[in-house]
């Protein structure tokens, strides 16, 4: 019977646990790099790139000089801790960015929004 009890109360604490390390509320920022196509997101000022390599989209958030939507770059930043105001993609506190001269961006690209 007690172990029973012990199994329904560690379900609640186990799930917890994944959730908040599934939202990125465990531990430390990770160190993020891609390279891609900026687009205008859904909600006005959203800079979004789709990687290449890994086909991952990312909310771009720069201060200062922003690339403008159609631009190849390549990004380096940190996972942004919190939410956004483009509640799209997984925001990334850029950095430092570089425009990628060769890279073929002649339309700016728009993804279907993310199910989740």
């Amino acid at each position: 019977m007690k172990t029973l009890l012990l199994k329904f109360l560690s379900i609640p604490v186990l799930a917890g646990a994944l959730t908040m390390s599934g939202h990125g509320q465990l531990g430390s920022s990770r160190t993020v790099e891609g390279a891609g196509c900026v687009w205008e997101g859904e909600e006005a000022g959203c800079l979004m790139v789709t990687d290449r390599e890994s086909d991952i989209t990312y909310n771009l958030l720069i201060s200062g000089e922003k690339p403008a939507p159609g631009t190849g770059i390549f990004f380096m930043g940190t996972l942004h801790q919190g939410q956004t105001s483009c509640m799209q993609a997984r925001p990334v506190d850029v950095k430092s960015w570089v425009k990628r001269k060769g890279m073929n961006c002649s339309a700016p690209q728009k993804k279907r929004p993310n199910p989740y």
